[in-house]
């Protein structure tokens, strides 16, 4: 009896030893890869290596829980290029990616909204709020991320839009016959203009008007200079067609449900952060990239000039456009309710204070 008290006694001070020295949260470490088809030169990317990946890390480790996530980044195209931007996160390639929706508009037709409705503002911040509260409100919206097995983090934009070209436009006129590189949905642009788009995004232009594919494009400063566009397309028209909402980080859907609840509530809220963010530093970095690319190439064989499009031939262009938003309702009427995603967006943009030169809106 008495040997059998001597063992309990020793068996509970063995466990009261043994949970003293193990620690209070056992640390379970989620494994995640974030990817880019774009360098992190690019601010839309940068800002996920900068931004995202340790805010979260900072965020979760503030949960106390033992919880860590190991990161494996792959930007630049390691992983896919920009023609898989979708079809890669939604496929669990990287479990969080940039998605470049712009180039997916069969995928996303409902998404493409901004691009059918250029010159509304050159504001980027404003575009950008207005798309995180629509991909948030809007269930047509939403249900396109989750058709393609993705959760919508946080838009991702651009500044605003102008021609880099071989030789110069000076007016409207001056794009009929031109060849111009534009990303996917953004050629229609053109129409009415007499140009002739042609796919590509800022990791092919350079190339494509070295070696005569396109004869310019029409891009944005804080891509044009780290890309050395300007190198080939010396002539800048700043025109003001627009900034852009282009599509944003999102998550494959089975990765983001492997999280648990807090640490899934924590990757929305820092992409939101994200999103923030990139709009201040997009029109930071706006006047400074248009200046720079004006320093840069002052001294290259043809030297970069700069000139704005006259107001009356930015007006031209945008009255001449054929009316894209009508047919891009009438394309989608089957697919959701676009008349009224594209009279949401256009509602929400002035009652942030942008004063479209075109109300497609009211020409619906």
């Amino acid at each position: 009896m008495q040997k059998r008290k001597l063992i309990k006694t020793a068996l509970c001070v063995t466990v009261l030893a043994s949970s003293v020295l193990m620690p209070v949260q056992a640390q379970q470490t989620f494994k995640l890869t974030i990817a880019s088809s774009h360098p992190t030169s690019l601010p839309w990317v940068g800002l996920m290596s900068t931004l995202f990946v340790p805010e979260v890390n900072k965020r979760v480790e503030a949960l106390g829980k033992g919880y860590k996530i190991d990161w494996k980044e792959s930007y630049g195209g390691q992983l896919y290029k920009m023609n898989a931007t979708l079809s890669s996160v939604g496929s669990g390639i990287a479990d969080i990616g940039w998605v470049f929706a712009s180039l997916e508009a069969s995928k996303m037709p409902l998404t493409q909204f901004g691009t059918v409705t250029p010159f509304a503002t050159g504001d980027v911040r404003t575009i950008l709020q207005v798309a995180n509260e629509m991909n948030e409100k809007v269930p047509a919206l939403k249900a396109e991320w989750d058709r393609n097995n993705m959760v919508f983090l946080g838009a991702s934009g651009v500044d605003t839009y102008h021609l880099f070209t071989k030789t110069p436009i000076n007016t409207y006129a001056d794009l009929n016959g031109k060849k111009i590189s534009a990303p996917g949905a953004v050629g229609v642009w053109l129409r009415g203009s007499g140009a002739v788009p042609v796919d590509g995004s800022l990791t092919s232009y350079y190339t494509d008007i070295q070696t005569g594919v396109s004869e310019g494009t029409i891009s944005i400063s804080t891509g044009i200079l780290p890309n050395k566009i300007y190198e080939v397309a010396p002539f800048v028209t700043t025109v003001d067609i627009g900034a852009l909402y282009n599509g944003g980080m999102a998550m494959n859907k089975d990765s983001f449900n492997a999280l648990p609840p807090e640490i899934r509530k924590i990757v929305k809220d820092v992409g939101l952060e994200y999103s923030r963010v990139l709009g201040d530093t997009l029109m930071q970095r706006y006047e400074a990239a248009l200046k720079a690319i004006g320093e840069q190439g002052a001294k290259q064989a043809v030297p970069v000039k700069i000139a704005p499009m006259a107001q009356g031939e930015r007006e031209k262009w945008a009255k001449t456009m054929p009316n894209i938003t009508a047919d891009w309702v009438k394309a989608n009427a089957s697919r959701g309710p676009a008349a009224q995603i594209l009279k949401t967006y256009m509602e929400e943009l002035r009652k942030r204070g942008a004063k479209p030169l075109r109300d497609w809106d009211k020409e619906l």
